[in-house]
């Protein structure tokens, strides 16, 4: 073995002795004096990942342990096993041993990282959210220098960048960010290659051997060992070149970050669901680079701007990069995509998360508010010429646009997208209800027998709050048989008849009023609307035709929070010559396109004003 260079933070080793050794002083180092050791064995390849090393990292760090550690496959010669013991708190003979709880870290040869062997494990790990790490390499010397690299601490200098060839909007404050725009205009291959970095994360599509970034190809063709004989390659493989400019290839293992991703389909298959030999996969020939940490691809994933925010600013919360990026990915792929190969990088630092609208209740906002345009738009309800129609179809377009994922959860973009919605759903809130101010006849009002017909009524049930009349209610929701017909609530009164209706999870009504008045008078009347949604809440009420009659205010506006009440006062004066008879009036609330309406029955007495 030759002695390391001065300051060298690693030392490779040939042959397995001069390693047993080497691991046997570092063990005993108490001073942090000795260098990490690396069994190279006959890979002069690795040589030149352990060279760049040295431009990655600048002294040693105890990395943290995962809770359990499992080796895959034959046991590891002892020294490796010795080197790879601190890395797991504890350590355990076979998977079917593993504990329910705590992270995990999987060690062995990219050979034996087969299906049959860990994909229970990788599902079971990410059915339950738990962090999951391996360590593994094309042979025993790549798995060697993964389990030196998980000693190494990051030069202070290192960036932070993502490098991406399908996003579009706008950079990341704070990183090195190319976007697609950039990728087709700069030199990918001198920014890759010519900076080292505490973490990056490169996006684009591709498979096992390579990462598209327009002219530029992050590849994996490894000069490492020869191709097995009967083994599928690339195009070039075959004697045949690069599909892409080979001047612009940027080989994966010569990357010099302590965390670098792989952003891109099949980047890091199982080693039998790997299309082509390894000698080509992407994954082997970064992890002979500097990387510490390499997170790619199980398989076939969707990851996009959201989940390189999410690589951002939560991988220090989620345990593991692979799982930050994971937990955002499940709304479009539910199952395990990414896989962290190495253990938490020493590149990983704090990054404040970008400020977000919880995302439960913004697509539940907008799944009810895209129906309830659905409903009034495509459903037959309001004719051509309803002046509304234009501006109602206008956010229609704005909602089916904005409502991919990639704005939605790209904030500041999907904040602002869902701003926009919010101020125009206000807007058009107010027209709605002033409309039906003026046009008691409006079209619109007639949802709950349009829509009634057309929908199939639940199991009723009782309200825990009466009629105006005092008389028990019965509720029941009306779902719509084909979907652009909006569902709805109907509440009856044995004495009043259909009392409550509104669209589904409307603003809930409740009105107080006398029961009785004179031609002449005046009717107080109290209207309370109960949101599930903070926001602006419209009410006002609606007087049959025949009553002679007029409301004051026409319309009432409250801010209000969820289930808070929004209460509003109106007078109906009744016209000295109103005929005397019994009546109703129906206050309404418009809130997000909801319509809540409460029919109340009233008697107007024979006693007109002189």
């Amino acid at each position: 073995m030759s002695g390391p260079e001065r300051g060298a933070l690693f030392v490779a080793c040939e042959t397995l002795r001069d390693f047993d050794e080497a691991v046997a002083r570092l063990l005993s180092d108490d001073r942090d004096a000795e260098p990490i050791p690396v069994w190279s064995g006959d890979r002069p390849e690795l040589l030149r990942g352990i060279s760049l090393a040295e431009q990655v990292y600048d002294s040693r760090r105890a990395p943290a342990p995962s809770t359990t550690g499992v080796v895959i496959g034959g046991p590891l010669p002892e020294p490796l096993r010795r080197l790879a013991e601190p890395l797991a708190r504890s350590w355990v003979a076979d998977v079917s041993d593993l504990p329910d709880s705590g992270s995990v870290l999987l060690v062995g040869a990219y050979a034996d990282l087969r299906s049959d062997a860990v994909q229970e494990v990788i599902d079971r790990a990410h059915a339950q959210d738990r962090p999951l790490f391996v360590l593994t390499g094309r042979d025993v010397h790549t798995l060697s220098w993964m389990v030196a690299k998980q000693y190494g601490k990051v030069v202070p200098h290192g960036e932070v960048g993502m490098i991406s060839e399908l996003d579009t909007l706008a950079p990341v404050p704070g990183t090195v960010w190319l976007g697609a725009e950039e990728v087709r205009h700069q030199d990918v291959q001198s920014i890759a290659l010519g900076r080292v970095w505490s973490r990056v994360l490169f996006h684009g599509n591709g498979k096992d051997d390579q990462l598209n970034l327009g002219q530029f190809t992050l590849c994996g063709l490894s000069p490492a060992g020869e191709r097995q004989p009967g083994a599928d390659g690339p195009k070039c493989a075959y004697g045949l070149g690069c599909p892409k400019p080979e001047d612009k290839l940027i080989p994966a293992r010569h990357i010099r970050a302590a965390e670098l991703v792989l952003g891109n389909c099949f980047s890091g298959p199982l080693s039998d669901h790997a299309m082509y030999d390894p000698k080509y996969v992407i994954l082997l020939d970064a992890l002979d680079g500097p990387a510490q940490t390499v997170v790619a691809t199980l398989t076939a994933c969707d990851a996009q701007r959201p989940e390189n925010l999410a690589w951002l600013t939560d991988t220090a919360s989620r345990g593991s990069a692979a799982g930050a990026i994971n937990e955002r990915l499940t709304d479009i792929n539910p199952y395990p995509s990414f896989v962290q190969i190495g253990l938490q990088s020493s590149g990983l630092t704090e990054q404040p998360a970008p400020v977000q609208e919880e995302q439960e209740t913004a697509d539940a906002a907008l799944h009810t508010l895209g129906a309830r345009l659905s409903g009034l738009l495509d459903s037959g309800l309001l004719n051509e010429e309803y002046p509304l129609r234009p501006r109602l179809r206008q956010l229609a377009d704005t909602v089916l646009r904005d409502a991919v994922r990639t704005v939605l959860l790209s904030p500041p973009d999907g904040g602002a997208a869902l701003s926009a919605i919010a101020a125009e759903t206000k807007s058009l809130d107010l027209a709605l209800a002033q409309r039906i101010a003026k046009h008691h006849d409006d079209p619109v009002l007639q949802f709950p027998t349009y829509f009634g017909e057309r929908s199939v009524a639940e199991e009723p049930v009782d309200l825990d709050w009466p009629c105006t009349c005092g008389r028990p209610l019965r509720s029941y929701t009306r779902r719509g048989r084909v979907p652009v017909v909006t569902d709805t609530v109907q509440a009856v009164c044995a004495r009043c008849g259909d009392v409550v209706n509104s669209h589904d999870d409307a603003p809930e009504l409740h009105v107080k009023s006398a029961e009785r008045t004179a031609p002449g008078e005046s009717l107080h009347i109290v209207v309370e609307a109960v949101p599930l949604r903070a926001g602006t809440v419209n009410m006002g009420i609606v007087l049959p035709m025949y009553l002679d009659a007029r409301v004051r205010p026409a319309l009432r506006r409250a801010q209000v929070a969820a289930g808070e009440t929004a209460r509003a006062e109106f007078e109906i004066e009744m016209a000295p010559g109103a005929t005397p008879q019994a009546y109703y009036f129906t206050p309404y609330a418009v809130q997000d396109l909801g319509i809540s309406t409460r029919r109340v029955h009233f008697t107007l007495a024979g006693s007109p004003t002189p």
